[in-house]
């Protein structure tokens, strides 16, 4: 017996690294159900040594071997999701599900707020976002059941168009189908989270099966089918068992029933009504070589949506692996569970794998940044720094100033990192703060069994990030995490729940194993972050807020020589603006006990706009792309209208685009306030503060430069 395990044994660490690989790249392929071309094409490039075959419906099979018995395999790849419906007036998509009923009462919330891609007739992935409410212009800062994007009727794709034409030049139509972004990410304990991984978990599987085995030892035929539209009343599979005559089935796919948890081992199954016998084969061989198992209830047989139940014979069982938050964007698997699948089929189809994977693809290149501003945004926006951890961002910050600056730039005991120049005049003193950290959270506790209890550092809607990918940011890394899910997701619809505990889950099973992942008390917690391009001068990203503020002061110092100017100047990056406003504080309070008080404070920070279809235009009707905004009344402060007036004269003479109005939340200036400053704040319009998806237009962003080196230079 030893004998017989010693060549499994020895290859086992090499798999799980194999299987791995597939999985990452096939759960990095959209293929929503009925638009699964993606999938099909990169099982017939990566098959393609034995001879896949490909029907009308986008079903791949392989056949091996000769004779009886007649083995069938059976998977699908197909992935819930949606289709582009209709296109507005003003440029946003509407969409439809796939499958049309969804499938659970979340679904569209955890969508809401996300980037998403959009893949064209072309092949072309078009980025885009789902709109979501901006946090700052909800009362309390919590979403009313009536508009929160839980329902398609409050669904829009912003891909950054201003018009329908503009949607069309992109490439973009009706009836493209839509996913939310692939991104995928390791956890401890060989685990892998991806948007709804187990729909491509089996593939991953079968794919290395059909790969690493040596098919001359099989005995009869085998095929190995890889089929699609499972959430469109299993059409894939129905075409595929009325032209595949199989002695034997089984079907590779989530149990639905399963209660396990991840590293649990291989799942099997029988269908309900069916016989045992097949199921009660493949347990005694996993057994008989030791293989982690479990035997699960029966499964629905599977129906066609208008053909009925579905042939199959007598002969028929389900495997699986452990699914933790089943169908959501932040699915895992454990790849020592899908690695003994594989392992175990192999065993019962009397074959060995030892072949390495047949080639591996390379990764995409980098955008290119197409200007100064832009440059130092995406630096920036891709720089983690949440509130009481900004030193990252106040070291890249420092790297991307002008060398004067550079050579000034300092740092007081709260952590503001600020540039003092010009000269004493009759010309009033300005300081222009703009603030570096960003929300997220800080792990509060790390409990027994593994997960990490959060606090929220600033103020989201929740719904934004619960059952999404976070990153702890440790003392040497980034360990991804999953924000957990109410445990009754799949049956209840979201609710409000004031002071929820936020858990986050990194697959360590006790606190010393979160711990040896370097994870301690105080960690902060971000969701990833990415700089993405959208249409035209768009770009969507999480931190704009306030990472364009701070990106405008950079830009500013480029275009102004320090010995021109004939006035003092401070330009100031504070600390912790998003839980109350406390670098800002600090500065201002010393500033007071210096006597270096401003007569004019300049706060660069977000007009959270309701340039959105989300919200309404009552108020905070900043348009993108139409300039930066004098943010005249938020809630934490009046800018007299001389000075706005002011503003608009100065960008007026500079052929600046302006506008300015009323919006919420607070600014930096306000803390100067009380000491005798004039807060006059600045801003660009933002869509969906607060989330994964905002979305700034660069020219903005540049108008925004512009004013506050003109300001600088005439206020």
């Amino acid at each position: 017996m030893l004998l017989c395990l010693l060549p499994l044994v020895s290859a086992a660490v090499d798999e799980v690294t194999h299987v791995a690989r597939v999985l990452l790249e096939l759960a990095g392929t959209p293929g929503v159900s009925g638009y699964e071309n993606g999938v099909t094409s990169w099982l017939l490039d990566t098959l393609e040594p034995f001879n896949p075959q490909v029907d009308n419906l986008g079903n791949v099979t392989v056949t091996l071997g000769t004779g009886a018995p007649h083995r069938l395999l059976v998977t699908h790849i197909d992935e819930p999701g949606y289709v582009v419906s209709a296109i507005t007036p003003d440029g946003f998509l509407r969409v439809q599900r796939l499958p049309q009923a969804g499938v659970h009462p979340w679904f569209d919330l955890l969508h809401s707020a996300q980037p998403v891609e959009i893949l064209t007739r072309s092949g072309k992935l078009v980025p885009g976002v789902v709109a979501g409410l901006s946090t700052h212009l909800q009362p309390g800062r919590e979403s009313p059941a009536d508009k929160r994007t839980d329902h398609l009727d409050r669904i829009f794709i912003d891909v950054g168009a201003r018009s329908a034409d503009e949607v069309r030049e992109l490439g973009v139509d009706l009836l493209d189908p839509l996913t939310l972004e692939k991104q995928t990410y390791l956890l401890a304990r060989n685990e892998l989270v991806a948007p709804f991984a187990s729909d491509r978990a089996g593939a991953a599987a079968l794919v290395r099966l059909v790969e690493g085995m040596d098919a001359s030892k099989l005995q009869g035929t085998l095929t190995v089918a890889f089929v699609t539209r499972r959430y469109m009343g299993n059409q894939g599979l129905d075409r595929l068992l009325r032209q595949v005559a199989a002695d034997e089935v089984v079907f590779f796919e989530r149990l639905e029933k399963s209660e396990a948890e991840p590293g649990a081992g291989v799942l099997v199954a029988t269908l309900e009504g069916g016989e045992p016998s097949l199921a009660a084969d493949l347990l005694a061989t996993a057994r008989e070589y030791r293989l982690p198992v479990r035997a699960e209830l029966a499964e629905p047989a599977p129906r066609g949506r208008y053909s009925g139940l579905l042939p199959l014979p007598a002969r028929t069982a389900v495997i699986g692996v452990p699914v933790k938050f089943p169908q959501t964007p932040a699915e895992i698997v454990n790849m020592e569970d899908l690695t003994r699948a594989e392992e175990l089929l192999a065993l019962y189809l009397g074959v060995t794998i030892g072949k390495a994977p047949l080639r591996s693809r390379s990764p995409g290149g980098m955008l290119a940044r197409d200007s100064r501003i832009e440059n130092v945004l995406s630096q920036l926006v891709e720089t983690y720094g949440v509130s009481g951890h900004e030193n990252p961002v106040a070291g890249r910050i420092q790297e991307l100033l002008p060398a004067w600056a550079q050579e000034w730039a300092a740092t007081d005991a709260k952590g503001n990192l600020f540039v003092a120049f010009g000269k004493p005049s009759d010309k009033p003193a300005l300081v222009f703060v703009a603030h570096m950290d960003e929300i997220g959270w800080v792990v509060k506790e790390i409990r027994e069994d593994g997960r990490l209890a959060l606090e929220r550092k600033g103020g989201w809607l929740e719904e934004h990030f619960l059952g999404h990918v976070a990153l702890v940011h440790t003392a040497e890394k980034m360990v991804p995490a999953v924000i957990e899910l109410p445990e009754d997701y799949r049956e209840k619809k979201y609710e409000l729940v004031r002071g929820r505990e936020h858990i986050a889950y990194t697959g360590a099973r006790s606190r010393e194993e979160a711990e040896a992942l370097g994870i301690r008390v105080g960690d902060s917690m971000t969701v990833p972050k990415k700089y993405r391009k959208l249409a035209g001068t768009r770009a969507s990203a999480r931190s704009f807020d306030d990472r364009v503020g701070s990106t405008a002061l950079v830009a500013a110092l480029w275009e102004l020589d320090p010995a021109k100017i004939d006035r003092e100047v401070i330009f100031v990056w504070a600390v912790e603006e998003e839980i109350g406003l406390e670098g800002a504080k600090h500065f201002a309070r010393q500033a007071a006990a210096e006597g270096g008080v401003p007569e004019f404070v300049f706060a660069v920070d977000t007009f959270v706009s309701s340039d959105s279809p989300l919200e309404s235009d009552r108020f905070a009707n900043g348009r993108l792309g139409e300039g930066f905004v004098v943010r005249a009344v938020d809630s934490s402060n009046v800018a007299p209208r001389q000075y706005v007036d002011r503003v608009l004269e100065i960008a007026r003479k500079n052929n600046i685009p302006a506008q300015y109005g009323v919006t919420g939340g607070g600014n930096d200036g306000a803390a100067f306030v009380p000491y005798g400053s004039v807060d006059i704040p600045l801003g660009w319009p933002l869509r969906y503060s607060h989330s994964a998806a905002e979305v700034v237009d660069l020219k903005d962003v540049e108008a925004l430069a512009r004013i506050v080196a003109a300001l600088v230079r005439e206020f």
